[in-house]
C-alpha cells in the first residue's frame, strides 16, 4: 500500500522534493538574469559608457552592449519554459563562469579592473561579483545535478568496471 503508480512513497516524496528545488534554483536565477537585463536596458546609457572602457571589451564593445542584457532577459525567459530549462542551466553556467574568467583575465593582463556599477547594489567589489557568479554557477549546477536524479556516477553500479565472462566460446 505505500505505493503510488508503481513508485515507492519514499522515492515519490524524493522525487517531489527535488523538483521544488530545481524550480525555486531557476527562479532564483531567472530573476537574477531578468533584473540583470533590464537594469542595463534602464541605465543603458552608464551601461554602455563603462563597457566601453573596461579591459579587453574594447574591440567588441558596441556588440556587447546589446548582446548581454538582450541575453540576460531571453535567458531568463528560457527558464519559464520546462523544455529549455535544463539548456538554460547549463547556459548560465556557462556565462558565469566566462564572466569570472574575464575579471581575472582582466586583472591578470591589465592589472585594472573597473565597474563601478551593479544592479543589486552600490559599488561592490571584484571579489564579491566573483564570488556572486560562483554561488549562482553552483546553484545551476545543483538544479541539473538534481533535475536529472543524482550525479553520474551513482547509475552504474560497482561492478560496472569490472571483467564479466562472456558466452563467447
Amino acid at each position: 500500500m505505500g505505493e503510488r503508480g508503481g513508485i515507492k512513497k519514499e522515492n515519490f516524496n524524493s522525487m517531489k522534493t527535488r523538483k521544488i528545488i530545481v524550480e525555486i534554483i531557476c527562479l532564483i536565477l531567472l530573476l537574477n538574469f531578468f533584473y540583470e537585463g533590464i537594469y542595463k536596458i534602464a541605465y543603458w546609457g552608464n551601461y554602455a559608457f563603462w563597457v566601453k572602457h573596461a579591459p579587453l571589451l574594447r574591440p567588441i564593445w558596441q556588440l556587447l552592449t546589446y548582446i548581454i542584457p538582450v541575453g540576460e532577459i531571453a535567458l531568463a525567459l528560457s527558464f519559464l519554459a520546462p523544455k529549455f530549462r535544463i539548456k538554460a542551466l547549463y547556459i548560465s553556467i556557462g556565462v558565469l563562469i566566462v564572466f569570472v574568467l574575464w575579471v581575472m583575465s582582466s586583472y591578470l593582463f591589465t592589472s585594472r579592473l573597473f565597474w563601478p556599477y551593479h544592479a543589486l547594489w552600490e559599488k561592490p567589489t571584484w571579489m564579491q561579483k566573483m564570488l556572486i557568479s560562483l554561488g549562482l554557477s553552483w546553484l545551476a549546477l545543483t538544479a541539473l545535478i538534481l533535475a536529472k536524479g543524482g550525479l553520474p556516477i551513482n547509475r552504474f553500479s560497482s561492478n560496472s568496471l569490472r571483467n564479466k565472462p562472456t558466452n563467447a566460446r
